[in-house]
């Protein structure tokens, strides 16, 4: 065995009810986006999502694709050293339910818990902070299974809101061969916080928090790093190991078709791979749902996974298929 680490064994799991464009819910949206402009005018493209049901644990489908990533692996649970990840929204302000993942999977007592709460990297953090510790020597296996519940706290006045789906994704990460983690790149935008958040509205007339786009400063954010970061950061992080674009599949975070067409056409990969149209807008787990379809199936030499964030920020890895 090399000294290499890599996603040894990736899952998902995505909830059965299916939620189409012609739903009765999106009925003010269909009418917003016919008057053109705004907000509703850069979300579209998806054609189908899944939604939690009533009464179905968001936890409990995170750990689901915990159990499938482990599977995939051929590790048992009780070699799972660290969990990293997040569950989102969750049941409580504080703890995270990723404590309830841990529980569901029935991770040892020894296993430490790490929620990581970097809307919406949680995923591609998670691996980067457990390829870390076992560099470091600390560990030898851990789980990273992220889950998004974002159906449950729209306003389904605003225009992201027709892309968001439910689902959860997840991986095992440790001494590997096949998609080793080879390097990552991030940027930090602090100057766009408060542009995009998850938070109370009084005066929206929904009770629960909400995701909102401020319709400056946020709509501003969406059009130029939103846009044009991800794009940059991917190339410098392929032009550090002199990768070429053929080599390269990209798999990104799944808003909007405006988002994935523009960057597709400013990186130009051999492939491009999404579940945009069937699950839509998976915040946090569309990165390790898509891989979780089409690990089996790369076919070029290199794989980029690209995300970007509230607060804000971008992030990209780098693996060796």
């Amino acid at each position: 065995m090399s000294g290499d680490f890599a996603l040894l064994g990736v899952g998902a799991a995505v909830p059965e009810q299916v939620r189409r464009n012609d739903d009765p819910l999106f009925e003010p949206l269909r009418r917003a986006a016919a008057r053109g402009g705004g907000e509703h005018a850069l979300f579209y493209g998806n054609r189908e999502r899944r939604v939690l049901a009533p009464g179905e644990s968001l936890a409990a489908l995170t750990a689901r694709a915990g159990r499938v990533a482990l599977e995939d692996a051929g590790v048992r649970p009780e070699a799972v050293e660290r969990l990293y990840g997040y569950v989102s929204v969750s049941e409580f302000v504080s703890p995270n339910a990723l404590y309830a993942v841990h529980r569901e999977l029935g991770l040892g007592q020894g296993t430490l818990v790490i929620p990581v709460q970097a809307d919406f990297t949680n995923f591609l953090m998670g691996v980067v902070l457990a390829w870390e510790a076992l560099r470091a020597g600390s560990i030898r296996h851990a789980l990273v299974a992220v889950g998004s519940g974002w159906t449950r706290n729209m306003d389904y006045g605003q225009g992201h809101a027709i892309g968001i789906g439910d689902g959860a994704g997840a991986a095992v990460v440790g001494a590997g061969e096949r998609l080793v983690l080879v390097d990552w790149a991030a940027d930090t935008f602090s100057g766009e916080y408060g542009a995009m958040t998850m938070a109370s509205r009084p005066g929206s007339g929904v009770e629960h928090p909400t995701y909102g786009i401020a319709p400056d400063a946020g709509i501003q954010a969406f059009l130029s790093s939103g846009m044009d970061g991800p794009p940059r950061l991917v190339a410098r992080l392929l032009a550090r190991h002199g990768i070429h674009r053929d080599d390269v599949t990209l798999i990104s975070h799944q808003a909007t078709r405006k988002l994935m067409d523009h960057w597709a056409a400013q990186l130009r990969p051999r492939e491009y791979l999404d579940t945009y149209e069937d699950f839509g807008n998976m915040v946090h787990a569309s990165l390790p749902v898509t891989l979780a379809r089409f690990h089996r199936e790369l076919r070029t030499k290199y794989l980029v996974m690209v995300g970007l964030g509230i607060g804000a920020h971008q992030f990209a890895l780098l693996v060796r298929v």
